[in-house]
């Protein structure tokens, strides 16, 4: 049976690439959800008033001079948006490991500034652009302690510019088209220093069904690639590509409260080990509620299996859970 104590700081990191993505997945996941609710009109959005008629001061105005509105001025278009998420929860698998695992808490705290231009009327729909940066940090036993010889120097951070373009078209249609570049960083020993590097080019086409006022199905498909650069001895062994199919299902409850069961299924080939296939299935559900427009809490759970063809990478199965608050600020 293989040891997991060597797997801490970068090494676990590295191990638990397909969990980040996973993490990224879930966080868009949270994301896709409030616009799809959004674009379905299951919550009010914010829309400019019809003009609003104004009384006519006599008797026989209208016929003199037609019928007086109130023109109201157009909202202002945020360029800049600002966010923050914190999310905090436990793993049953923090190592992914077959045999003998770890349960620790892990908290995941992000920042993110983006430049959003306003959105572009072109043929079919409407054309929207996001420019940004993004950095997460990853904490390891706050709350449980776990293993000292796996939570100690396991914790990193992932720093990451992004470009993002978003095409709605015929009202149900998402494609999006985006190029990440990553950096993950070790906190062993404060030092922050780099172990891992990846651009990440990724497409994918969502497609949203109203049923009934309250609720709507959602399928996706995504294509993502990860050119990735580690030091010697590693360099580009961990190239590869991510294919991925999704279903998920959105009912508001009550206003502003919104529940998610989603299922999701990914093939990731790694390019340079021809020998390795991972298939990743996870199911689980978000119950999230916005306070107002750009405050929201969550509370999720998750189910996570790895089935790999490469005999040296470990099979695994971890349950995630947790809560979650996410606070947007737009200038």
């Amino acid at each position: 049976m293989k040891s997991f104590f060597p797997l801490r700081g970068p090494a676990l990191a590295l191990a638990a690439l397909g969990a980040l993505s996973g993490i990224s997945f879930a966080q868009n996941r949270i994301d896709s959800a409030a616009q799809q609710v959004e674009r379905l009109n299951l919550i009010p959005r914010l829309q400019t008033p019809a003009p609003e008629a104004i009384s006519s001061l006599y008797e026989d105005e209208d016929k003199d001079v037609g019928p007086q509105v109130l023109i109201r001025q157009k909202a202002r278009h945020s360029w800049l948006e600002a966010s923050t998420d914190v999310q905090f929860g436990s793993t049953s698998n923090a190592t992914q490991y077959e045999g003998e695992k770890i349960e620790t808490s892990l908290m995941i705290s992000t920042v993110q500034a983006a430049l959003t231009p306003p959105a572009w009327q072109v043929p079919g729909g409407e054309l929207s652009t996001k420019l940004g940066y993004r950095h997460q940090k990853f904490n390891y036993g706050i709350a449980t302690g776990g293993n000292e010889s796996f939570i100690n120097d396991s914790d990193f951070d992932v720093s990451s510019f992004f470009m993002q373009w978003r095409y709605l078209f015929h009202e149900k249609w998402v494609a999006m088209v985006g190029l990440d570049h990553n950096r993950l960083l070790s906190a062993e020993g404060g030092t922050y220093e780099e172990f891992y590097s990846e651009f990440a080019p990724n497409v994918s086409l969502q497609r949203s069904f109203a049923l009934g006022k309250k609720s709507a199905f959602s399928a996706s498909l995504g294509v993502g690639g990860h050119i990735s650069h580690v030091d010697a001895p590693y360099t580009d062994h961990y190239d590869r590509v991510d294919e991925s199919a999704t279903i998920s299902y959105t009912r508001e409850l009550l206003q502003g409260l919104v529940f998610q069961p989603f299922y999701r299924a990914q093939l990731t080939q790694y390019t340079r080990n021809h020998q390795r296939k991972d298939v990743i299935h996870s199911v689980g559900l978000v119950l999230a509620y916005a306070l107002t427009n750009d405050l929201s809490l969550r509370t999720f759970a998750n189910f996570e299996a790895r089935d790999s063809s490469d005999v040296t990478i470990e099979d695994y199965q971890k349950v995630d859970t947790g809560l979650g608050m996410s606070l947007r600020i737009q200038f």
